[in-house]
């Protein structure tokens, strides 16, 4: 019996783009998938709701980034699997053999670059509360 073949290319793009709902881990037949919108969704959702005009300054909002850059460092090391590694792990029944190619490397460059994006971002907004928080103390 064939088991349905896992692709890289596939597998790293839904890591990249819908990582925050786990939907990577699910394409994977992973048991604990749901870990990633347990965590994710929640704590945007009370961040939007709780923290109003300033939602971005609520640590709801710093978990989810932490959830989402995760993700994309899943992305990244998904992409950059040598092939013969992933076949032995996901493909082992399948029947064929992966041939990645650019649309892994791709994946992995988006995922590179959005992170890092994300992660100056949160950076910044954190830094520039806690700056503001300091000088509100010292008046």
């Amino acid at each position: 019996m064939n088991l349905p073949h896992r692709s890289k290319t596939i597998t790293g793009a839904l890591a990249l783009f819908f990582g925050w709902a786990g939907a990577h881990r699910l394409y994977l037949g992973g048991r604990f998938w749901w870990l990633y919108p347990l965590f994710a969704v929640p704590a945007i959702a009370l961040a939007l709701a709780v923290a109003g005009e300033f939602w971005y300054r609520h640590p709801g909002f710093y978990v989810a980034v932490l959830v989402t850059v995760a993700s994309m460092l899943e992305a990244i090391v998904i992409a950059l699997t040598p092939d013969e590694k992933w076949d032995a792990k996901h493909n082992a029944a399948s029947g064929r053999r992966s041939g990645s190619g650019w649309g892994a490397v791709l994946v992995a460059m988006a995922a590179l670059m959005l992170g890092a994006l994300l992660l100056m971002s949160t950076l910044a907004i954190g830094l520039e509360a806690w700056f503001e928080a300091l000088r509100a103390a010292r008046t």
